[in-house]
């Protein structure tokens, strides 16, 4: 089974052959780890872990003038890395939307330091690339065309618009201006969302089989604008730029990426029409629960924590993370594994290994079955009639179960609506 099938299947909730894997590690791991396996690049690797079959294609942005003035290249593992950039110093450099940031002494991290946005009153007064400045490729729909014909499930995606914002504008400026000026807000995001809307739709024409919208909009323990701001002001532009998005390609799939806790508004996420969110971090939300209250219309994408198991734990104890996340996520096909960011360089090898082998070799054929708690996954969020059923399960007029059950709750739940 090719990636792709692979991916048609889970996209559908059935059971594939085996869970879709993802494999991102920082750089300055990647020596000792093709070491211990005994291979020569990142791309074996990723064979190595069945963790390869991923495709993509992107959209480019014309910034008249900014090529002929970079100066430098920013070497190293570091986000944003590999790129050139007008460095106004050694360490600090500027991109092509006129974001600046810093580079650490270590050379690991990088800080955000000033955005064209930061001091402007209106963010009319930026020279915003709209979508006349997109660069499309003519050969768009046939580069799509052409990795799909390889097996590889092919994405186009977007940064989140809240990050490319507050990018922009500064961080406490911008989420201070949710709170002092949201006309601020509202108006940046009017520049945003046009753009990225366009290049959404671009992929979609050219046949991608998912949009992605990646970028943090929670911390550990909360929304990071309160779920409040975000209804009101980020929520209708997401469902507008995905519905534009379905219009030209109903079946394709809609991924977003946020850190942090999500759980305030899982049940908005999935109204406006995401369908596989990532990461379910662990060490912030409950990733039973999501599976239990919106597994039905989702595919879990994720969920192996970075700031626990995988950098702090043993083998055994990776292994039965993960031998435990499947179980519990995989009874119905839905879900993708992968660690909940970038491996980053702190993290034993050997924890890499067992999390990525595990996954691998993992028969879902001899899956357990249906959690106990799975059947909850077949109600909706909010059914106008509940009932209590044997063994003190709850179900619902909208329930769907598919064991042998299923006849007399059924036939229950009909005599009971009846009687009134």
């Amino acid at each position: 089974m090719t990636n792709r099938e692979r991916m048609m299947k889970v996209v559908r909730h059935e059971v594939p052959d085996r869970v879709p894997i993802k494999f991102h590690t920082r750089g300055e791991i990647q020596p000792a780890l093709l070491k211990r396996l005994g291979l020569s690049g990142l791309e074996e690797a990723q064979r190595f872990f069945g963790a390869d079959g991923w495709g993509g294609v992107g959209v480019g942005i014309d910034f008249p003038g900014y090529r002929e003035r970079c100066n430098g290249r920013l070497d190293g593992h570091m986000m944003f890395g590999g790129r050139d950039y007008v460095f106004h110093d050694e360490r600090t450099f500027e991109d092509a939307w006129g974001t600046v940031r810093r580079v650490g002494t270590d050379r690991r991290l990088v800080q955000w330091v000033d955005g064209p946005l930061a001091r402007l009153d209106d963010p009319d007064d930026y020279d915003w690339p709209g979508p006349a400045r997109l660069l499309i490729p003519d050969d768009l729909a046939e580069r799509v065309r052409r990795q799909q014909a390889q097996g590889l499930w092919v994405s186009g995606g977007v940064t989140q618009p809240f990050k490319l914002a507050w990018e922009l504008r500064g961080l406490e400026n911008f989420l201070a201006d949710y709170l002092g000026d949201p006309a601020f807000v509202e108006r940046t995001y009017d520049h945003i969302y046009e753009m990225e809307t366009a290049m959404g739709v671009a992929f979609a024409r050219a046949g991608v089989d998912e949009f992605g919208i990646g970028g943090d909009i929670a911390m550990q323990d909360r929304v990071l604008m309160g779920p409040d701001r975000w209804r009101r002001i980020d929520k209708p532009r997401l469902a507008a730029m995905i519905a534009e998005v379905k219009r030209v390609k109903p079946d394709i799939q809609v991924f977003m990426h946020s850190d942090g806790d999500l759980t305030a508004i899982m049940p908005d996420l999935v109204e406006v029409g995401f369908t596989i969110i990532d990461p379910i971090q662990p060490e912030c939300m409950d990733v039973v629960e999501v599976k239990k209250r919106w597994g039905r219309e989702i595919v879990v994408h994720g969920t192996i924590g970075v700031q626990s198991t995988l950098p702090f734990g043993t083998v055994e104890e990776v292994r039965a993370e993960v031998r435990r996340r499947i179980e519990d996520m995989a009874w119905d096909g839905a879900f993708v594994l992968r660690a909940a960011n970038e491996i980053m360089y702190d993290v034993p090898v050997e924890n890499i290994v067992a999390c990525f082998e595990t996954a691998r070799d993992y028969d879902l054929s001899r899956l357990p079955g249906r959690p106990a708690w799975a059947a909850y996954d077949l109600i909706p969020a909010e059914p106008s009639i509940w009932i209590a059923g044997p063994a003190g399960r709850v179900v619902s007029k909208y329930s769907g179960y598919r064991q042998g059950d299923e006849r007399v709750y059924h036939q229950e739940l009909l005599q009971l609506v009846q009687c009134g």
